[in-house]
């Protein structure tokens, strides 16, 4: 518990509302459903006098897609995140973050010109030699895909947000820091029985595996995938222009990156530089292609059947495309591709042959864990268990036989219930524990924990805090939405 707040600590000032700019990357969506009555084609909702634009409610998205994406390590799709319903969780997000700064109207506060300029005179992205560079900051601006007054705008709006939340901010009293220490800090003394099963304990049958598949079918789907007709328009090979080139860096620098941040040279980012030079200069020939096949003038040169998970095909772009749709150019690494959709085929039932391997192993997984739970149960009140000595929450070493994640797995356990003696099934084994004694760490250690602790306690009062400010505002504030999301 301890080591993870520690990794990640700077996540415990996040609250209600994320309002982040992104300057590279955040591609925008196609929205649903939208009321474009009056002047609601400019905004996606409304708080008293403050209104969510459009270009807000996208940026809002896009920087939330892009903090779940790497959450996922880079695997969140369009699909995926209409699962989640990333949509509707944005717009709750930005409509509650209109109703913290309609408070912030209401009491009086203010974000100045002055403070917004102070922010973006000490941003070391705008500098050039340590000195901020008006150049740069407009040309990273424009990079960006926003105008200046957008960008100094949203950084207001977080000025202001920042104020708001110091105006709210409750600090811990000495009682709950100590409080929270106690249920932090406690140590328990362990004796431990680590069990498993024989291989004739949790057998599988044909019949328990062909039930299963008859009662979880629908489980068991083949992937969508869609069979294209596509025109392929590959990367030109001409000569380079090495001027038209530097010209291209000079406009395009801020978007090639080390891993620390730091910007590349020409030199280093030149493979990267070349490949995107010659997109640019594709996409004219790829949109004229577009034009003419959508209008029956040009034929597909080749064909392609994708599967809507294929990590190799931008597979998202096809989510609500229509049979004989013909879709605008989609960037790839070899070119563009101008497609039209030929059919689309949806999901239904694997034939059992083919979902009985899946289904066997969720079947075996179930009759482990069923029988693990049954053995544990019976020895239960009658195991004599191994000494394992004192543990705590953010004990790291490894127990008995455990691996490291199975030590955390079960030390979380421990700690989250109340029962002096109990078991927990992990795999292929099951960990019968009795609690032999208690205690609190030492007073010197805990103490070096302050910090944290208090950190942590001002995020959880807060975060109430704001709940429950925002729920009550809403009683009280016109609210109009005319987005629902998806």
């Amino acid at each position: 518990m301890i080591t993870w707040m520690q990794r990640h600590r700077k996540y415990l000032v996040i609250t209600i509302w994320i309002s982040v700019i992104a300057f590279v990357g955040a591609g925008f969506v196609g929205w649903g459903a939208y009321d474009f009555n009056k002047d609601r084609a400019t905004a996606v909702a409304k708080v008293e006098n403050r209104k969510i634009t459009v270009q807000e409610f996208q940026l809002a998205y896009a920087n939330y897609y892009n903090f779940y994406n790497n959450m996922l390590e880079g695997k969140l799709t369009k699909e995926k995140a209409n699962k989640m319903g990333l949509e509707k969780i944005v717009m709750e997000n930005v409509v509650n973050e209109a109703i913290i700064l309609s408070y912030a109207d209401e009491i009086g506060l203010k974000a100045t010109d002055s403070e917004v300029k102070d922010i973006i005179a000490n941003d070391d992205t705008f500098k050039q030699e340590g000195v901020f560079n008006k150049e740069t900051y407009y040309r990273v601006i424009k990079g960006s895909g926003m105008s200046a007054k957008d960008y100094e705008n949203s950084l207001k709006k977080q000025l202001l947000l920042t104020k708001v939340q110091d105006v709210l901010k409750l600090q811990p009293t000495e009682s709950e820091v100590d409080l929270f220490k106690a249920s932090m800090f406690m140590q328990d003394r362990l004796s431990i029985d680590i069990i498993g099963l024989d291989t004739n304990e949790a057998e599988v049958t044909a019949e328990q595996v062909k039930q299963y598949w008859d009662e979880h079918k629908t489980d068991y789907l083949t992937d969508k995938s869609y069979d294209l007709d596509v025109i392929k328009i590959a990367l030109g090979d001409k000569e380079l222009d090495e001027a038209k080139l530097k010209d291209f860096y000079d406009e395009k620098k801020y978007n090639y990156r080390d891993s620390t941040g730091k910007l590349l040279d020409f030199a280093t980012a030149r493979p990267a530089l070349v490949k995107d030079f010659r997109l640019k200069q594709s996409k004219r020939e790829a949109l004229e292609s577009y034009l003419l096949f959508k209008k029956s003038q040009m034929s597909a040169t080749d064909s392609m059947h994708v599967v809507e998970n294929d990590s190799t095909f931008p597979a998202g772009t096809l989510t609500d495309a229509r049979i004989g749709e013909v879709l605008k150019p989609i960037e790839t690494d070899e070119g563009y591709l101008v497609i039209k959709i030929k059919n689309i085929n949806n999901p239904v039932p694997k034939p059992f042959a083919e979902a009985k391997e899946a289904v066997t192993r969720v079947v075996q997984a179930t009759n482990k864990a069923e029988a693990l739970k049954k053995k544990a149960e019976a020895r239960l009140n009658l195991f004599q268990g191994k000494d394992i000595g004192f543990i705590s929450r953010d004990s790291t070493a490894r127990i008995a036989d455990l691996s490291g994640a199975e030590s955390l797995e079960f030390i979380n356990f421990v700690f989250d219930n109340n029962k002096m003696r109990n078991f927990k099934v992990i795999g292929d084994k099951a960990i019968l524990y009795q609690i032999m004694e208690q205690t609190l760490l030492r007073k010197d250690k805990a103490e070096n924990y302050t910090d944290l602790v208090k950190e942590n306690i001002v995020q959880m009062k807060n975060t109430e805090l704001e709940k429950n400010l925002v729920n009550s505002l809403r009683k009280r504030y016109d609210i109009e939405q005319y987005y629902k999301g998806n």
